[in-house]
C-alpha cells in the first residue's frame, strides 16, 4: 500500500511541476505577443533593417534596396554546406540579376581577410556583407547556417529557408 502511494503522488507531483513549467515559461516575455518577437520575424513581416559593411568597406543598408527583391543568404566559410552555395547562388544572379534581383551573403562573425579569400576562392559574384557582431544575425534569430530568407520589392518576408526558390523567384521577377 505504502508503495502505491508514493507511485501515484510521485507521478502527481511530477505532473504538478511539469504544469507549472509550462505556465511560467509560456507567460514570460519570449512567449509573448506583446514586444519582440522572440522567434525572429515572421513571414509576410517587414524584414529588420540592417546596416552592414561590404568587402570593400562601403555601408550597405537593406532599406536602401526596397524596389528590389532580397535574398538574405546568412553563412559562414567553414559551413560545408555554405560552401555548396556559390554557384547556384551565382547562376540565380545571373539569371535574376538584370530584373532587380539582388543577393546578399551576410557573413556572420568572421575576419575580412579570411571572408575576402573565400570569395575569390569560390569565385562569388554577389554581395558579400560582414556582419561582425551578429547583429543582423539576431535580428532574423539565425540559428543555423546557411539560412536563406527572401525579401520583396515592398521589404517585406516571403520565405524563410526557402525551399522553392527558384519558382518564388519567377513569380515575383517576370521576364519582360
Amino acid at each position: 500500500m505504502a508503495l502505491s502511494f508514493r507511485r501515484e503522488y510521485g507521478f502527481l507531483l511530477f505532473f504538478m511541476a511539469c504544469l507549472s513549467s509550462i505556465i511560467i515559461i509560456t507567460s514570460s516575455p519570449a512567449f509573448s505577443s506583446q514586444g519582440q518577437n522572440a522567434f525572429g520575424p515572421r513571414i509576410r513581416e517587414l524584414a529588420p533593417d540592417f546596416v552592414l559593411n561590404d568587402l570593400n568597406g562601403e555601408k550597405v543598408r537593406l532599406a536602401d534596396y526596397r524596389k528590389k527583391v532580397v535574398l538574405l543568404v546568412f553563412s559562414t566559410t567553414w559551413c560545408t554546406h555554405c560552401r555548396k552555395m556559390p554557384p547556384y547562388l551565382n547562376e540565380l544572379r545571373r539569371e535574376y540579376g538584370d530584373r532587380g534581383f539582388v543577393i546578399f551573403n551576410i557573413d556572420i562573425q568572421e575576419p575580412l581577410k579570411k571572408v575576402r579569400s573565400y570569395a575569390a576562392k569560390h569565385d562569388i559574384k554577389y554581395s558579400i556583407l560582414l556582419d561582425e557582431r551578429a547583429t543582423a544575425a539576431k535580428a532574423y534569430e539565425v540559428k543555423g547556417v546557411p539560412s536563406l530568407i527572401l525579401v520583396d520589392k515592398n521589404g517585406t518576408i516571403v520565405c524563410k529557408q526557402c525551399r522553392s526558390l527558384d519558382t518564388l523567384l519567377k513569380n515575383l521577377l517576370p521576364a519582360s
